[in-house]
Order: C-alpha cells, then structure tokens, then sequence
C-alpha cells in the first residue's frame, strides 16, 4: 500500500544516502584536486606548521581575514594576520582526532577551488587569489548554500576564525573581557 511507514522511511534513507554520497563525493573531490590556478601564497605561515600545508594555511588566514572585525573595524582592532589565527588553528587541529584534522584540510581544499567557486559563487578563481568582493560572496553563498555540506564547512571555518581571534589576549580589552580569572594555587 503507498504511502505506508515502510515506504516512507525508505525514501528517508534514500535522500538521507544520497546527500551523504554527494557530500562525500565533494569532499574526495576538493582532496583529490590540485589548487589550480595558483601563483604565490599571499599568507605565508610565521612558523613550522603541525598539520596544514602552507597552502591550506594561507586559505584559513584570508578566510579569517574576512571574517573577523580586524580588517575594518578601525585602527584600535587588531587584524587576524597579526594575530596568526590560521597559526592558532593549526595548533589546535594538530591535538585533535587525526580523522577531524584531514577532514578540515580536505574542507580548506574544496572552499579554495575556483571550480567549486564558479558553481556556487559566480567565480572561477581561487579562494586565495579572488577579490575581496568575490571572497565575501564565496562565503556568502557557502553560508547560505542549500547543500548541508557547505553550510556546515562554512559554519566550522567562521567559528574557528572567530575562536581563534576572540581567544587572543589583545582582544580582550576591546571586548570588555577582564582576562581569565587568576586561579590561586593549592599549598601541597
């Protein structure tokens, strides 16, 4: 009989598979492609990096760089080059699971492509290499995308950026945060 439970928990399955498979396919995809279309890295990394490459690295630091205030909001902000967000963010994947680690290079990789860039923002060139116009609507469209998978490397790329820089003391007093409390120690 149509339109019975069995059904429709098939269909449910189906569509929960194939957004699964698309999403997987994406992301073997941006893993498998070169970065097409580079010339030079424009971020280059301060130090030894312990899990990105120096390409992956340079595609967090101009993400970041458009998505907290430094960049624009006056000259008391400081700006998440100064502040090596991506640095931080290396840091903070290398002590993760291995599997969270490759999974956020392999999502850096896909939002750099300029392929991808042309499907879903209207620009072929990559990440990196865009405007800063063409970077805003690159994570525009990601933020707003329709596809799950995009929405949510957007989201996971925003709140690292965000932690990243909130987290350095230098923003602390711009933000009316006194610093963590001073935890007296324990006589032994």
């Amino acid at each position: 009989m149509p339109g019975t439970q069995g059904e429709s928990s098939r269909l449910d399955r189906r569509r929960f598979l194939k957004r699964g498979l698309v999403g997987g396919g994406l992301l073997l995809c941006a893993g498998a492609l070169p970065f097409a279309f580079r010339s030079t890295l424009r971020r280059r990394p301060r130090g030894p990096l312990r899990l990105l490459s120096a390409d992956e690295y340079a595609v967090f630091a101009a993400a970041a760089a458009r998505l907290v205030p430094g960049d624009g909001a006056g000259p008391h902000w400081p700006t998440a080059d100064a502040l090596d967000c991506a640095g931080k963010v290396d840091v903070l994947l290398a002590e993760v699971h291995p599997d969270m680690g490759s999974d956020f290079r392999r999502l850096l990789r896909l939002f750099e492509s300029g392929v991808l860039g042309a499907v879903v923002a209207g620009s072929p060139r990559p990440f990196t290499r865009a405007s800063a116009a063409d970077q805003d609507a690159r994570l525009e469209a990601w933020r707003r995308s329709r596809f799950a998978l995009l929405r949510s490397g957007y989201q996971a790329i925003k709140r690292l950026a965000h932690a990243s820089y909130y987290s350095s003391p230098e923003i602390y007093a711009l933000v009316g945060y006194p610093g963590p409390p001073v935890v007296p120690k324990v006589p032994g």
